[in-house]
């Protein structure tokens, strides 16, 4: 309270009467009582903003800075198919070495993320992307993946595969193996996206009601807070077709270990990038099999010399209405669990390069 009055006064006098003001304090401790409300003042902008959009317990910057990650699970919501978390965490490292990260982040380099195969690409040179693509039945994480897709090649029926029947009858017309299968159906999909955005993308299921666009727009319904803040770069090029282009985009696929067996994902990386603040959302828009969408956005703004982070993360997948929502509250607690783990890998790899 004290340090509070003092600004007002100093703030009221400073206007009134500069010299008044510079001959009483002194010329050195003017220029420590300025130098000192920038940095607080640098420092509550940040906190104000955080404190203004995510629905988090109280934040405490000197226990962010110690290692802690704030989590909190957010409501249910409307959409049946989606649950979300929101995160909050400190990394010792400037917002730009932060961001290119987030954009450049190799998971494979970390064994707990259990991914094996991943690959950043440009959307406008798509053909040729994904050759290293390689399913290997050697690979026991690879089997089921490899029996799914001979099984709907042989019938034309995608049992749990993410697949529609145009691009199967394709398929089967070409008598390809399973990974030139995979690589055809990811290609095909990446440049739907380039040409079309989101809503481009084939929708699959018995009734083609799944789609990136559909998953997409559900996700963000749940979080209306989010979703108004980062609409500039969700209303972006290319998940949306027409929209304004972001200051980076970095297309990627991987193969990784979703419930014991290999699943392959196409994601897209943006960024709206500022001195004082970056935007940035993580959209796995198309898995092969198991959930429909994973979606991340992040908010960063520098503080003290390192980064402040706020994320959101999404996922749609087949949850049971009948059960109440118990899976998704479940599916939840799992979820948290995972994103702490890939927080605390991608911030010691940030800061062991400090």
């Amino acid at each position: 309270m004290f340090e509070c009055r003092w600004q007002r006064r100093f703030d009221l006098n400073f206007r009134t009467a500069p010299e008044t003001v510079l001959c009483s304090l002194g010329r050195q401790a003017l220029v420590a009582l300025i130098f000192g409300t920038a940095i607080a003042t640098g420092q509550a902008a940040p906190l104000d903003d955080l404190r203004a959009l995510a629905q988090l317990p109280r934040v405490d910057v000197a226990q962010l800075k110690a290692g802690e990650v704030l989590s909190q699970r957010g409501p249910l919501g409307d959409f049946s198919r989606g649950i979300y978390i929101e995160s909050c965490y400190y990394i010792h490292a400037p917002i730009e070495k932060v961001g290119n990260g987030l954009l450049h982040w190799n998971p494979v380099h970390h064994r707990e993320q259990e991914v094996r195969l991943y690959q950043e690409y440009k959307l406008s040179a798509v053909r040729g992307a994904f050759e290293r693509l390689q399913l290997n039945r050697t690979i026991r994480e690879d089997g089921w993946l490899l029996t799914q897709t001979a099984h709907a090649l042989e019938t034309g029926q995608p049992g749990d595969l993410h697949l529609t029947s145009e691009e199967l009858t394709l398929l089967r017309q070409k008598s390809i193996s399973p990974s030139q299968a995979w690589q055809e159906v990811l290609r095909r999909r990446s440049e739907a996206l380039a040409e079309g955005g989101l809503g481009a993308v084939p929708a699959y299921g018995s009734d083609k009601s799944i789609s990136p666009r559909s998953e997409f727009r559900g996700l963000l319904s749940i979080a209306p807070q989010a979703a108004r803040h980062f609409r500039p770069l969700t209303e972006a090029q290319p998940l949306v077709a027409g929209g304004k282009p972001p200051g980076e985009a970095v297309a990627y696929w991987e193969a990784t270990k979703v419930r014991d067996h290999t699943t392959l994902q196409l994601g897209l990386f943006a960024a709206r990038k500022s001195p004082d603040s970056w935007q940035l959302v993580d959209c796995v828009y198309y898995p092969s099999d198991t959930y429909f969408m994973a979606l991340d956005l992040f908010q960063l703004w520098p503080l003290d010399g390192g980064t402040l982070v706020w994320q959101v993360g999404f996922v749609s997948a087949p949850f049971r209405s009948y059960l109440g929502g118990v899976d998704r509250y479940v599916a939840g607690k799992q979820m948290t669990q995972e994103t702490l783990n890939t927080i605390k890998a991608f911030r010691a790899d940030l800061e062991q390069r400090r």
